[in-house]
């Protein structure tokens, strides 16, 4: 695979950083567990943890994986094949939870696996599944914190959960992956366990590790390609329609950042859009607006974004729900007007995209909030100085 910057020594590809990654993990924790979504990060994370676990005798692996529901059908054919693997220890998630439907304004929660919507799931639940939800939490940010714990680990001193979470997927990620953002520490890591900067701080007994947070596209399809590894097959579906980067999603369609995938559903996977249109509210809507649910300009009733968003807010949202946008504005909106160049209107046009999306729990403005840093550091030649100084402690660390 491609030799990029190095982990413990510049001779290292990346594949090989990687696996020493995954060797620290299974050294330091008691327990291991591969995170899983179906898609080609995980698939390659999978393979390095069975790598791992092959040479120290410690199969089987557990993988842990919450079905949405409103999933690929593709996807759920793959993540089958995973969990019915010899060398798995399924713990496959199939349990009632609420997960925001960016495609209604009305019915705000799609309610996955809820037992008084059986006759009309997407499709039925596995036999190995588990299927009770015994976590007491039932938002799906809640509960993701939480699962780990429900794989048989509460007996476990340190259990090490690894996902496929990539720098290089937005800003946001960047920026929330340990990297310093001023002073004599900008652009440089932070350390979080260990001496490692990539993990994140536990939650009880759990620590995320994230083993292939700096690799590219590339390397994940190289690693892919050269271990002859099965993967999800839409990604196949995706390039024959001419999608690439970005625009291959592979989360459950009815998220805000992956609402959009709704009006390929119909063309790749007809009999799955079927049952979409009976389960998911809203499903028919988004497909036929398509691009046109976000408008590129100004409508022209409206004098200002400010306008349009104050607008839709009450035409739009639910009043119980008023407050809660308001006061996510002002909390995380306050800085509106950015460097000179800056468009000043950026924040409210992501308000307005908010709402169309019925974004309740605010993950849109969580991703442009790093984009807009980021872009507002390079206009000011902050992001120039900061790598400069970053490659310069690579340097001096080698």
């Amino acid at each position: 695979m491609t030799i990029r910057r190095k982990a413990t020594s510049t001779s290292q590809t990346c594949y090989e950083a990687a696996l020493d990654r995954v060797r620290f993990v299974f050294d330091n924790c008691d327990d291991v567990i591969v995170s899983m979504s179906g898609g080609k990060d995980s698939t390659a994370l999978l393979h390095l943890a069975r790598v791992v676990a092959h040479e120290l005798g410690r199969l089987p692996l557990k993988v842990m994986w919450l079905d949405q529901e409103a999933e690929w059908q593709a996807t759920a054919d793959f993540m089958h094949d995973v969990m019915y693997a010899t060398d798995v220890a399924p713990w496959w998630f199939q349990i009632p939870f609420r997960m925001t439907n960016s495609l209604s304004a009305t019915d705000d929660f799609l309610r996955c696996w809820n037992p008084a919507d059986r006759a009309i799931w997407i499709r039925p639940q596995d036999p190995i599944s588990v299927k009770e939800n015994r976590l007491g939490v039932h938002l799906f940010e809640e509960l993701i914190e939480r699962l780990a714990t429900a794989c048989d680990t509460r007996d476990k001193q340190h259990v090490g959960v690894l996902v496929g979470m990539r720098m290089v997927e937005s800003p946001q990620r960047r920026m929330s992956m340990g990297y310093g953002r001023s002073g004599p520490h900008a652009g440089a890591a932070k350390e979080k366990f260990k001496g490692i900067t990539w993990s994140r701080k536990p939650i009880q007994n759990t620590r995320v590790f994230w083993p292939i947070y700096d690799w590219t596209d590339q390397d994940v399809w190289t690693c892919i390609a050269r271990n002859s590894l099965a993967y999800n097959r839409i990604y196949d579906l995706f390039f024959q329609h001419g999608l690439g980067g970005r625009d291959m999603r592979v989360s459950a369609l009815i998220h805000e950042t992956a609402w959009h995938s709704i009006r390929r559903l119909q063309e790749l996977e007809p009999a799955t859009y079927e049952r979409y249109l009976v389960r998911v509210h809203g499903t028919n809507t988004f497909t036929h607006l398509g691009d046109d649910v976000m408008p590129r300009t100004l409508p022209a009733p409206f004098a200002s974004w400010r306008e349009y968003r104050e607008y839709l807010l009450v035409h739009l949202i639910e009043p119980k729900y008023h407050a809660l946008f308001r006061k996510r504005w002002q909390r995380k909106s306050l800085n509106t007007v950015g460097p000179p160049g800056t468009d000043p209107d950026r924040w409210y046009k992501v308000h307005v995209k908010e709402l169309l999306i019925n974004d309740i729990e605010g993950k849109l403005s969580d991703n442009t909030r790093g984009s807009f840093k980021l872009a507002d550091r390079k206009r000011t030649g902050h992001y120039r100085r900061e790598s400069e100084q970053r490659m310069k402690a690579w340097r001096t660390h080698d």
